[in-house]
């Protein structure tokens, strides 16, 4: 956050995709910051971690189906059957942001929620599509898959693996984002 320049202070909200140790340890380093803070998580969350949360003074608000966080920004609600995870999705005047954190319920699942949610376009994907282990016919499925549901813009990283980024290069053109560590985009919600 110091490289980023982003002031601890400042962040009000915290939403986690989900409870694999590389999406929430950092939370209790920036809880010791500043606990002022509400932080959204799935229903599935294991108890001690939540009550642990609340420990440091934060408020906890247990997501299970799609909710909205504020005004043009909602959580797709607690999705899959076995690794429980959450999408963010964010209203803007041109389409839809998707936030994915691994994307382990299927990340087309994940976009078709966020649609279904927002009943707009899907300007960006970004994050995790848990794509690492796919076959190159599995990818292209994906990938006719975001095309079929108009999805304009694709930032994978994380668990995506290194094919699938480059097939999804190939796809999107100009329209592809090598996002990962340091990387940001400009992407307000509609207020």
């Amino acid at each position: 956050m110091a490289a980023l320049k982003i002031n601890p202070q400042q962040i009000e909200i915290v939403v986690l995709s989900h409870v694999h140790g590389d999406h929430t340890g950092g939370l209790f380093s920036l809880l010791e910051l500043n606990n002022a803070l509400t932080v959204y998580l799935p229903t599935s969350f294991p108890k001690d971690f939540k009550e642990r949360v609340k420990t440091y003074g934060a408020s906890v608000v247990e997501v299970q189906g799609p909710t909205e966080i504020i005004p043009g920004v909602w959580s797709t609600g607690e999705m899959g059957t076995g690794i429980k995870e959450q999408a963010l999705v964010v209203q803007s005047p041109k389409g839809l942001l998707v936030v994915t954190g691994c994307a382990h319920p299927g990340v087309v699942n994940m976009v078709k929620r966020a649609k279904e949610i927002a009943s707009d376009k899907i300007r960006l994907v970004v994050g995790a599509f848990h794509m690492a282990r796919m076959s190159q016919k599995q990818i292209q499925e994906v990938i006719k898959s975001f095309q079929e549901l108009w999805v304009k813009e694709v930032a994978p990283c994380h668990c995506s693996g290194d094919l699938t980024r480059q097939l999804f290069r190939d796809a999107y053109g100009d329209s592809f984002y090598p996002a990962g560590v340091g990387w940001s985009i400009e992407f307000s919600p509609s207020l």
